[in-house]
């Protein structure tokens, strides 16, 4: 457990840390309206991880009957398993499980610049002292991300969701390897920051037993 049952992580940056079954942890939004890529993986078979896929299968058709989660929706693995569930949810349930963790590529794609910050690469560097690299990063649950499919299948994209100081609160159903990023998306879409009004920290509490 790291020292002072905390973690911080920098506004665009990430980070990763052990959550043992029974544990739970607060991602907290610090500052307002910041994304968290959250990605977990079984801390003693690496090849088991989260998935989103899954993740929706479950909480839809043997849960809540909703891809919105929340309080009771539970984290899948891609071997079906639990790892992690709601226990408080201050975002009441707005949370993305459509989309990848932005990267080196998109940012080439969308505004010609390679190297900007980015998730893919967060989490990457936050996973390598684990053994883990860049092929092993699942798809995310991308906390507080506020981005719902509209009829037309546009997405309404509007800032994220949490305010300062709220969080969400994650049970470990599994010893798991955890990596955050504190999401770099700095670009406006229709007018709009998603990460509203620029990219800030994200802290992690262990929560007393």
């Amino acid at each position: 457990m790291p020292e002072g049952k905390h973690v911080v992580i920098p506004a665009t940056e990430g980070a990763a840390f052990v959550v043992r079954r029974g544990e739970t942890i607060k991602v907290i939004d610090v500052e307002e309206h910041q994304i968290g890529d959250f990605v977990c993986f079984n801390l003693h078979q690496s090849r088991e991880k989260l998935s989103t896929g899954e993740t929706v299968n479950f909480n839809s058709l043997a849960g809540s009957g909703s891809i919105h989660l929340t309080v009771g929706s539970k984290f899948y693995s891609n071997l079906q398993n639990p790892m992690f569930e709601i226990v408080e949810d201050h975002a009441k349930g707005v949370h993305d499980l459509q989309f990848a963790p932005c990267s080196s590529a998109l940012y080439a794609a969308t505004v010609g610049d390679p190297t900007h910050r980015n998730c893919r690469d967060n989490l990457t560097h936050a996973v390598t002292p684990y053994g883990l690299g860049y092929l092993d990063i699942p798809d995310p649950v991308n906390l507080f991300q506020n981005t719902r499919p509209r009829a037309d299948g546009t997405i309404d994209y509007q800032p994220a969701a949490a305010q300062a100081g709220e969080y969400i609160a994650l049970k470990a159903l599994m010893d798991c390897l955890v990596a955050i990023s504190a999401c770099p998306f700095d670009q406006e879409i229709d007018g709009k920051r998603i990460n509203h009004p620029r990219c800030t920290p994200l802290r992690v509490e262990f929560v007393p037993r």
